[in-house]
């Protein structure tokens, strides 16, 4: 049973502070901003009871694949009120699992500070990490943009956006901005992956 109990290191994003974005960034839609306001304290308290960082069967049972806005909406809700930013601010070296079923979904290596509540990554772990699926039209963004699923268990993960350069990547790779739900991730610390599972860190 995975626990948070680990040492994590935080540091704060430089362009984020306060749940405000600043104009220049992406709209506060897509991050999941304006379904957390839309949460009264009963909502919060609600989510709070029936899902925890150690029991998330219910979140799980809600995704779908391809995901619905109305879906979408309630896990970036319970994201939001279970996990908030736990792993957003969090810079340990290890990989990021599917929080369902283990699969190996992001290094700590392409994470980087990016404009919204959740992780942002700069690219999968693995070729066969992700499922993508393209989106025609997302919250006005006029990059592409696709939804992102583990490509396990289709387990719903967030968004990719063609704009790393612009919303906080200073990799020489960046291009693609993965958003990823908090509570779709479970970090394993570098010191707890076997080699036999994969590298924690890649080049």
């Amino acid at each position: 049973t995975h626990t948070h109990t680990q040492k994590l290191v935080f540091e704060p994003r430089p362009h984020f502070s306060s749940g405000i974005m600043a104009d220049h960034e992406a709209p506060p839609q897509a991050c999941g901003f304006n379904a957390m306001r839309r949460l009264t304290p009963a909502d919060r308290a609600a989510i709070r009871e029936t899902i925890t960082l150690q029991d998330r069967k219910e979140y799980f049972g809600i995704s779908v694949c391809p995901i619905t806005v109305a879906v979408e909406e309630k896990m970036e809700q319970i994201s939001g009120v279970v996990s908030s930013e736990l792993l957003a601010d969090c810079w340990d070296a290890g990989d990021y699992a599917c929080a369902r079923c283990g699969h190996v979904l992001y290094s700590s290596t392409a994470k980087f500070p990016g404009p919204c509540m959740w992780p942002s990554f700069r690219v999968g772990a693995s070729p066969d990490a992700l499922h993508e699926n393209v989106v025609e039209e997302y919250n006005g963004y006029t990059c592409e943009v696709r939804e992102i699923y583990c490509n396990s268990c289709r387990l719903f993960l967030g968004h990719m956006f063609e704009d790393g350069k612009e919303r906080g990547d200073t990799s020489p790779d960046a291009h693609w901005r993965h958003c990823v739900l908090t509570l779709s991730l479970l970090f394993r610390p570098a010191s707890q992956v076997a080699p036999s599972e994969g590298p924690a860190t890649e080049s």
